[in-house]
């Protein structure tokens, strides 16, 4: 698989309509042009072309028909088609003069009454499903072979028991699938599962087989399971891997999908097989995917190459949602989600070439049956479980563990069959006799579901025969890693296997991969000597600063998966805790991972350690903060010292904060308005305790202090309601509260909350008080521009922002420089300027009706 353009250089090109820059750079050979706007296809979720050639667009609350009135390539006007579905339609889909769509609890019909090219009859619900949050049906698309098929996620489990054929390819569904359906839409088999929650959509590809972009395991970033998104194709009978919420299948085992591209990080949408030869000849006979996050249009042809199509420019938004052609093969893409602005773009060839290419034969029948019988037995343990057919496969699987001059593939093949022998991998069972810290989410793919009764001389040949691989030089990494794997499960009592994973652990210089070798050990339940100790305590202390020091990220799932390792390490070797926080490379801030389940012994230990090793040296501020959460009180000398930096400045407040006096009462006050949540409430309590006053923030602005002064008699007048509602509206209120782009708190109810003293000072002063939920984000990036607003999306690879102009803007990790809570809120002062206090009044009257 050959990786083009972000991988290996290929040139894009901004392309511009008229002097109005889009923002959005194509690949070489193309155009893009911006055809509608978010006034007129606001948070746009789908798009489609109507056999009429309409573009269809639908977004939260509406599906309608496009239209350009004065003919100049740009949508001006719409014909309004569906008044729904609340959240936006997804898998938009015409079947002659019938309009189908996802949306509002199920799957529905509009039609053509009166033969006008638009549809116009009531929506009627033809399917009744989980619909409206990223883990529920998504994508819709009648077959070539007259069947209907549908995309769903983990949401709609429900689904399962509408499964009405006597032999389904897949009898136990565990999570997402893509389920067939009768013409009739009266259901239904599984056709491939399980993927991700979050895979949206599919297109039907070469071969019988299906197309499509899944989610990666973004929680899961620099853990030994994390699966980036990916371009899969997919046949009946195949399972794309999600296991658990700790557990994803690798890309060589048996019974995957095939894999076509990995993409990285990512949040996949569109799907979309090329229709034609309109554009350049690299972009025929593959796959446009869609990847929100990023705001990038990927191709990936048949062969597995990859070119990035489209994608923004600096900070611009392009939050792609779904993809369709025109008759001529022109592409129109949708751009919206999650409350961003919603638009439409078209893309085209430079150098069009309309050529209409026929698709390739798709009748969705099974192909001939070519899985050996390993991988039938390995089919049917998985999905269900028959104990009577465990043994043989076993058997099966040893002896071709141990056959000589078997390919590495067939070994995989051989270890996967063995696992599933074994119980199979998956999420611990409560009342597994191996105890709460073996069952831990982080074992679900080192771990049998079940303990079976094994024959010892069949556990005997399969360890020897791994080790033997372990011993092969000429084993590649990916059989390496499933032969540790295997170990892990069979659980053999063997220093001979601890020594075997802990040379591999020496062996590979990945991070990931240690962590993989380490968690190994962690399942092999041999006592340990003083030189196994110290192994494993090498190896803690090492891979989280490899992991930083490689530039590695990590997501909210690291910290309590490794607290789980720890646990098991530690019970496992009781020594182990007091040995890690003496070792003498013990304090990098990576370490502190490990102290989330230590016990208390140990961990004011650590904090000692820590404190006395930064006695004559700067420290590290999550280091400083460590300590400061201690219960031992820290010199004043560290104390002050930290206090002159504003990076160690909270931790010094928090250690403030533990033994107050009364000289720090100002210190406290300052804390107390902090933006850290643990700091200010640490703060308060102090302040409390001394018997203190807490701090009023007061506003410098002239133009607040302004309207403070007209506060009182602003609350002696009874407003009007119906004018308040138009000053609300005119000064744009409306368009951040209650609204469809909401930056601010919904004012439902706010009279219940606040008097109408509170809502002016906060209408007129609103960095006066900020709920936490809405701070927004201020980011500075590498080229000094700062950009503020809330937080769309935020992950380790970056941030997208919806500023308060209603812009969605993008920033990856690599081009930021800062990112911090905004000290200011997102709405800005002086909204009322230039109005009376009986207009304040209305608004105020208005306000409160809500």
């Amino acid at each position: 698989m050959r990786i083009f353009l972000i991988f290996a250089g290929i040139t894009l090109v901004a392309n511009h309509l008229g002097a109005a820059d889009t923002g959005i750079d194509v690949a070489i050979g193309l155009t893009i042009r911006h055809v509608g706007d978010d006034d007129l296809v606001p948070d746009c979720t789908s798009v489609t072309v109507d056999p009429a050639a309409h573009v269809v667009a639908s977004g939260p609350g509406y599906i309608r028909a496009l239209l350009d009135k004065n003919d100049d390539g740009v949508f001006d006007s719409h014909r309004s088609l569906v008044e729904g579905p609340s959240h936006g339609a997804h898998g938009l889909c015409f079947d002659q003069d019938s309009l189908y769509f996802v949306g509002d609890g199920g799957i529905w019909m509009v039609s053509d009454s009166d033969n006008d090219g638009f549809v116009d009859t009531e929506p009627n619900r033809v399917l009744e499903i989980k619909t409206g949050g990223e883990h529920d049906a998504h994508a819709l698309r009648k077959g070539p072979d007259g069947y209907w098929y549908l995309i769903a996620g983990n949401g709609t489990k429900g689904m399962f028991d509408l499964q009405n054929v006597d032999q389904p390819l897949i009898a136990n569904p565990r999570a997402g699938a893509i389920w067939r359906i009768s013409s009739s839409l009266s259901f239904t088999a599984t056709n491939g599962a399980p993927f991700t929650p979050l895979a949206y959509d599919f297109d039907f590809a070469p071969g019988n087989a299906i197309d499509t972009f899944d989610s990666d395991g973004e929680r899961d970033v620099s853990l030994p399971w994390y699966r980036p998104t990916r371009v899969f194709r997919v046949r009946k009978g195949n399972d794309a891997g999600w296991i658990s919420r700790s557990w994803k299948r690798p890309n060589v085992d048996p019974i995957m999908p095939t894999l076509l591209a990995e993409l990285g990080r990512g949040s996949p949408t569109g799907v979309m097989r090329s229709k034609n030869h309109r554009l350049p000849k690299r972009f025929h006979d593959g796959v446009f995917v869609l990847d929100w996050t990023f705001g990038r249009i990927a191709f990936v042809s048949d062969k597995g190459d990859t070119e990035i199509v489209a994608q923004p420019r600096g900070t611009a938004g392009f939050a792609v949602t779904d993809i369709d052609a025109l008759p001529d093969g022109r592409l129109i893409v949708s751009v919206g989600g999650r409350r961003s602005r919603g638009g439409l773009y078209l893309i085209d060839a430079v150098e069009p070439v309309p050529e209409t290419v026929s698709q390739p034969l798709w009748t969705g029948e099974t192909p001939a049956d070519s899985v050996d019988q390993a991988n039938r037995w390995l089919i049917k343990l998985r999905d269900q479980h028959p104990a009577s057919i465990a043994a043989d496969a076993m058997r099966h699987a040893v002896a071709a563990i141990k056959r000589p001059a078997a390919s590495d593939q067939q070994l995989i093949d051989a270890i996967a069959l063995l696992i599933e022998s074994l119980g199979g991998l998956g999420p611990g069972d409560p009342k597994d006799a191996r105890g709460k810290q073996q069952i831990a989410a982080v074992f679900d793919g080192y771990r049998g579901r079940i303990r079976p009764t094994v024959d010892n001389e069949l556990i005997e040949n399969a360890t020897s025969g791994l080790l033997g691989i372990l011993a092969g030089e000429t084993s590649r990494d990916a059989l390496r890693r499933e032969a540790v794997r295997a170990l892990a499960v069979m659980e053999p009592e063997s220093k001979q296997v601890f020594a075997a994973v802990t040379d591999e652990l020496a062996r590979v210089k990945s991070p990931v991969e240690k962590l993989h070798r380490l968690i190994a050990l962690a399942r092999l339940p041999v006592s340990r000597s003083d030189e196994m100790t110290e192994q494993v305590v090498a190896a803690m202390i090492e891979i989280p600063v490899l992991v930083e020091q490689s530039g590695l990220k990590v997501d909210r799932n690291w910290t309590p998966r490794l607290g789980e390792l720890f646990d098991a390490l530690s019970h496992r070797d009781s020594l182990l805790p007091s040995r890690l926080v003496s070792h003498p490379d013990f304090g990098h801030r990576a370490h502190l991972v490990w102290t989330e389940r230590m016990d208390p012994e140990n961990l004011e230990r650590a904090r000692q350690i820590l404190l006395s090793r930064s006695r004559h040296s700067d420290i590290d501020p999550a280091i400083a903060r460590f300590i400061a959460l201690g219960n031992d009180a820290i010199p004043r000398g560290f104390i002050m010292k930290w206090l002159d930096d504003p990076l160690t400045r909270p931790a010094a407040w928090l250690a403030i904060a533990r033994n107050p006096a009364p000289q720090d009462v100002g210190q406290l006050q300052q804390a107390a308005l902090a933006v850290d949540k643990t700091v200010r409430d640490a703060a308060e309590a102090a302040l409390k305790k001394l018997g203190a006053e807490l701090p009023n923030r007061a506003s410098n602005s002239q133009t607040v202090q302004k309207w403070l002064k007209r506060s009182k008699a602003i609350l002696a007048r009874r407003g009007n309601i119906e004018s308040g509602k138009q000053l609300f509206v005119a000064r744009q209120c409306a368009n951040c509260h209650n609204g469809a782009k909401a930056l601010g708190p919904s004012l439902e109810g706010i009279s219940k909350r606040f008097s109408g003293e509170d809502i002016l000072r906060a209408t007129v002063d609103p960095s006066h008080s900020i709920a936490d939920r809405y701070r927004g984000k201020q980011v500075l990036t590498a080229d000094g521009e700062i950009l503020v607003g809330m937080t769309i999306y935020e992950s380790v690879d970056g941030v997208t922002l919806l500023t308060a102009e209603a812009r969605t803007v993008r920033v990856n990790s690599e081009d930021i420089t800062e990112v911090k809570n905004a000290a200011k809120s997102l709405m800005p002062e002086g909204l009322l300027e230039g109005l009376y206090n009986d207009h304040i009044a209305d608004m105020l009257a208005y306000m409160q009706s809500l």
